[in-house]
Formats: C-alpha cells, structure tokens, sequence
C-alpha cells in the first residue's frame, strides 16, 4: 500500500475516532436527545409513586375498619410495597443508563473500533478488520438498547394507563383522613352505598392494584430485560459472522493485481 494511501486513512480514521470522543459522546449525555424516552420513563415513575402511595393509604384505611374482617387485605396492600421498590429501582436505573450507553459507545467502543480497523487495514489482518466492523455493530446496538425498550414498553403501558389512573383515583377514595369513629363510619356507609359490602369493596380494589403492578413489571422489567437479550443476541448473531474477505475475492484482486 502507497505511503500516501496508509496516511490518508490513517488521518480519516483518527478524525473519525476523535469526533466520536470530542463531539458525538458527549452529545450523547444530553437529555434533549432522549426527551421522549425520559419523558416516558418520568410518567411511569410517577404512577409507580401514586400507586406506592395509594397503597398505603389503603392498607392504613383498611385496617381502621371494624371487626378485624379485612386486616389480611391490609396486609395484602402493605406487601405490595416491595414491588412498587422494585419497580422504581428498574425505572430509574433505565433512565441513567439512557444516556450512559450511548456515552460508552461512543467514548470507548467505537474509537476501540476505530483504532482496529486502522490496525487492520495498515498491517493486512482481515480478522483484526472483522472484528473492527463487530465493535461498530455492538456500539450501535448499547446506543439504541433503552429506547428501543421504553418504546416497546411505552405500547403496552398506554394501554393500561386509564386503568392504572382509576386504582389510583379508588385508592384515593379509600383513604381515611381523620382517625375518628365518625370517619370510619362514613366511609363504612359510602362503601355499602357505592359498591355493596366492604370485603368485596377492598378485595376488587386488591385485585387492581396487583393487576397494576403486574403491569409495571412488565413494562418496567421484564420488557427492558427481553430487549437486552435479544440485542445481545443480534450481538452474538454478529460476531459469528465472518467479515473477510471470501476466498474468490481474494483470488479477483490478485488476478486485478
């Protein structure tokens, strides 16, 4: 390879590796870029928040009742709140890693990339080039990972949301503000009033709210965990793929030589 040909990549390469440093990287960790993504993940935390505390207020309602006749159903509430904590644990994870995968990518992985398609290029080495385009491949991939999984999650949460929004609205109403026997007894006669007895009342509303947290791990958990296995997949699928040169090919450029 002519010596002026081996310097022309060589600066091409090294000022696309300094701009994935220098200019997309950090561009990267600005929130205007994933405003949609973080808009999402900030609405699904806010319900996560609003369910935790209807939650509780429940379950404090509930056992102020008489009789003890719902007291495993306020129980039942008070439990829900370590799947509420992990929920939120997952939801706030995804959003400081939005942006933290696209910096990785384009501070680290790419320029690696960068510097072992030089080093392929420069010394011959078809794998060393090969594995330069997989590390190209795994860059975008880390990039795209958590919007592609809030965009998939954000389908299925859309569809449950007004059905989130009304355990709240019940969970709301079920709260007992003041302490008093006046208090208990009217919500006790608003509850045989609107919804007939109150164990099947609190056992519904129950019901709701383990329908919403199923929901929320779904869309929050489990959904970002398929995405991520099947972008590492796609990543293994990748790097069996053999990027050299195939032997005709070889053979044309020597007959071209």
């Amino acid at each position: 390879m002519a010596i002026y040909k081996k310097i022309t990549i060589t600066l091409l390469i090294l000022v696309i590796a300094l701009i994935s440093i220098t200019k997309v990287a950090p561009y990267t960790t600005k929130e205007e870029l994933y405003g949609h993504t973080i808009e999402q993940i900030d609405t699904e935390i806010e319900s996560v928040l609003k369910l935790a505390a209807g939650a509780t207020g429940a379950s404090a309602g509930i056992s102020l009742l008489p009789d003890d006749q719902c007291t495993p159903i306020a129980q039942e509430f008070a439990e829900l709140a370590k799947y509420f904590l992990v929920v939120l644990s997952a939801l706030y994870l995804e959003k400081y890693l939005v942006s933290m995968m696209g910096f990785a990518s384009f501070a680290v992985i790419f320029p690696l990339a960068c510097a072992l398609l030089w080093g392929g290029i420069m010394f011959g080495r078809e794998k060393v080039r090969s594995l330069s385009y997989k590390l190209f491949i795994t860059a975008l991939a880390l990039f795209l990972v958590i919007p592609v999984s809030v965009r998939t999650s954000e389908t299925i949460y859309n569809k449950y949301e007004s059905t989130i929004e009304q355990t709240i609205e019940e969970a709301d109403e079920i709260s007992i503000v003041n302490e008093d026997a006046t208090g208990v007894e009217k919500f006790i006669a608003w509850v045989e009033n609107a919804a007939g007895t109150i164990v099947d009342y609190v056992t519904g509303l129950l019901s709701r709210f383990i329908e919403a947290v199923a929901v929320m791990l779904v869309t929050s958990c489990v959904i970002p965990i398929l995405v991520i296995v099947f972008f590492m997949w796609l990543i293994k699928v990748f790097f069996k793929v053999d990027f050299t040169m195939t032997d005709a090919e070889k053979l044309l450029k020597k007959e071209k030589t």
